[in-house]
């Protein structure tokens, strides 16, 4: 059975806590990514699978898939991923799953598929388009700690036959695709050639191998096309 977990807006009115009413209502529309990169926020999702440790509005811990309340804004879109996550046993992994048409958030899901894996004391990467994947150039890694990764993650679903990944750490002054640790359009960040496809989907979600997540929020894009 799918577990539903949401999160709502609280503000304080005196000595009172009130649940925003907008946010009662449920409302399974479309969603309007946050404009700030909040460290601290989980995106209301449903567990797909798995066994988690913990599975609550501010942490995910331990194996399984979940999939976001709301969807993207448009399958031909672009969105990115505010992530805040820990990898933490050997060989532990994350996935963030972006554009696609399966509710399931595994790796037959297709879309844009963004990983990370713990190896010993460093990190590598990878990302596969609908199955198809290339890997990310392990020396744009080398300031990845497994046990505190701080990522804004951005796709651009450009269209059926093309897709662009990039990948900043949070501690940047400034996001731009200059000082991307990845991006899909510089040929030296990644190793193999980019598949020519895009996501068919709107749905996102996480994929969790022995990780734990405190923040997932998706956010408004930071650089064009």
């Amino acid at each position: 059975m799918e577990k539903l977990v949401l999160r709502f807006p609280i503000k304080k009115f005196g000595n009172f806590l009130i649940v925003s009413a907008l946010a009662a209502s449920l409302s399974l529309t479309a969603c309007s990514p946050g404009a700030v990169d909040d460290s601290s926020v989980i995106d209301s999702y449903t567990v797909v699978s798995g066994s988690f440790s913990e599975s609550s509005a501010t942490t995910i811990s331990g194996i399984g898939s979940v999939r976001f309340v709301n969807v993207m804004n448009g399958i031909v879109s672009s969105n990115a991923l505010a992530l805040k996550a820990q990898l933490d046993n050997t060989n532990s992994s994350i996935t963030a799953i972006m554009n696609s048409n399966n509710t399931l958030m595994n790796s037959s899901s297709g879309g844009v598929a963004i990983s990370f894996t713990r190896l010993g004391a460093g990190v590598t990467g990878s990302i596969a388009v609908n199955g198809n994947s290339i890997t990310m150039n392990q020396g744009r890694l080398s300031f990845y700690v497994p046990s505190a990764l701080d990522l804004i993650i951005e796709v651009h679903n450009i269209s059926a036959t093309k897709s662009r990944v990039l990948i900043w750490r949070r501690d940047v002054a400034v996001y731009a695709a200059a000082n991307a640790d990845i991006d899909t359009d510089n040929a030296s960040t990644i190793t193999g050639t980019y598949p020519s496809q895009g996501g068919s989907g709107q749905f996102y979600g996480l994929s969790l191998n022995g990780a734990t997540v405190t923040a997932a929020a998706l956010i408004l894009p930071k650089v064009a096309n």
